[in-house]
């Protein structure tokens, strides 16, 4: 597949050409080899077919995401939550630790992220007096890494760089590499979900992951109408938690950047502050 007929199925499904930058060898292989099985030489013909076929592109949508991670990516971004972001969302229901915290990873992928989340919150929870309940929804409009997600299996490369107390606190070795704790998946809500077609859960947050998805494949028109659908799930003082190598779309967005990490951003706007997230 050229570069050209890449673009146009982008353009299909209004995703950004430029942030497929990294996986774009990998993913048009993926989608020649299902235009092939779907009886279509030229991209035209398979364009047509994603029209009239919603299987079909149920199948490519699949096929252009995008599942690679590990645990703990961005390892700067997990030490300012644990030293840093998660103390003070403590710090904020002191004396009420029956109502849980709620966080939503949207678009959660395999999970690596749900459950760096979870063994962090346990090393925390380690060195404090009293701690809410966690609540994670976790969701993606991929039914099969949900699947996987849920599983909790996964390959040695996904564990890479993790330190070795915490493979043999967390994690149980098999043969193709090792699966998470049971205790780590209490409190986790698995989902099916589109952000891009659907509204966010009716759920207010206390932290939304939103990492190397919306705001790294989607089209700028597309960012621009559902980004602030998912801020509004996020409570005033909650934080969003973005990619490393992504922006904020727009310019009029009630966002302070955290001064510890790029990645995290604090809602809403206090008039004795100067715009600079309190972390």
């Amino acid at each position: 597949m050229d570069d050209e007929s890449f673009r146009k199925i982008l353009q299909f499904f209004s995703l950004s050409w430029p942030g497929y930058r990294k996986v774009r060898k990998a993913v048009k292989k993926r989608l020649a080899r299902h235009m092939l099985d779907c009886g279509c030489r030229k991209v035209g013909d398979y364009l047509l077919l994603l029209q009239e076929d919603p299987e079909a592109t149920k199948k490519t949508r699949n096929l252009l995401t995008v599942s690679i991670s590990r645990f703990f990516r961005d390892r700067r971004l997990w030490e300012v939550m644990g030293d840093c972001l998660i103390p003070k969302l403590l710090r904020e229901v002191d004396g009420n630790c029956q109502r849980p915290l709620r966080v939503w990873s949207a678009g959660c992928s395999c999970g690596e992220e749900v459950y760096s989340l979870r063994i962090l919150w346990d090393q925390v929870r380690k060195r404090s007096s009293a701690m809410p309940p966690l609540e994670v929804w976790a969701t993606d409009a991929n039914q099969g890494v949900l699947d996987r997600a849920r599983m909790g299996a996964y390959p040695r490369s996904s564990v890479k760089g993790l330190p070795s107390l915490l493979l043999q606190e967390y994690f149980v070795p098999n043969s193709k590499g090792f699966i998470i704790s049971d205790a780590l998946k209490d409190g986790i809500h698995w989902m099916k979900h589109d952000f891009i077609t659907e509204l966010p859960p009716g759920i207010t947050f206390d932290l939304i992951f939103l990492r190397n998805n919306l705001l790294t494949y989607y089209g700028q028109t597309l960012k621009a109408a559902v980004f602030p659908r998912i801020l509004e799930a996020l409570r005033p003082g909650g934080f969003l938690i973005i990619g490393g190598s992504e922006q904020i779309p727009g310019e009029q967005v009630p966002l302070r950047c955290c001064p510890k990490c790029e990645c995290i951003f604090e809602k809403g706007f206090r008039p004795e502050t100067d715009g600079t997230c309190n972390v």
